[in-house]
């Protein structure tokens, strides 16, 4: 197991934890240790992507080099509204500058502006990545919802997601 893996699953264990009495459907651990080994990510030599600044160039990482296809990942995906208790003291804002609306996502791993999907969850809505989440947490996406209430409901997810 890499470093950065044995740096992570604590952090993802806890937040396990934290979160699993607040959602119904949460994947045993066992379910997501296997989806999290079985991921392109977990077996992919990957490179950095998005730092806390934007990326002007586009990485042939985000697709498949032959055709140009979406890349299909798994994904550990959270949600988060703007509740004071979730964001900085401008949680309208994005890291990228813009005012958060339905379609925002935040993921460390993607540069400002990539467009993913999410089908086994959303079907084909086109998300774009226009925030961060802190600094240790590069093994998911978290979506941004109106309301703490529907950001608990949807809770923790391993999903697939297209890198478009």
């Amino acid at each position: 197991m890499s470093t950065t893996a044995v740096l992570v699953l604590p952090f993802f264990i806890a937040s396990l934890v934290v979160a699993g009495p607040l959602v119904s459907a949460v994947p045993s651990h066992a379910e997501v240790v296997d989806a999290l080994k079985s991921s392109p990510l977990q077996t992919q030599k990957t490179e950095l992507l998005a730092q806390s600044h934007p990326i002007l160039k586009e990485s042939s990482v985000l697709h498949d080099s032959a055709n140009k296809s979406p890349k299909a990942v798994k994904i550990l995906a959270t949600a988060y509204s703007s509740s004071p208790d979730e964001t900085d003291d401008t949680p309208f804002i994005t890291a990228s500058g813009s005012r958060v609306r339905n379609g925002v996502i935040a993921a460390n791993f993607l540069p400002f502006g990539a467009k993913v999907r999410l089908p086994g969850v959303f079907g084909d809505k086109v998300f774009t990545v226009e925030d961060r989440l802190k600094e240790s947490y590069n093994d998911r996406v978290d979506i941004w919802f109106p309301s703490k209430g529907e950001a608990l409901e949807f809770g923790v997810q391993v999903t697939e997601m297209e890198i478009l």
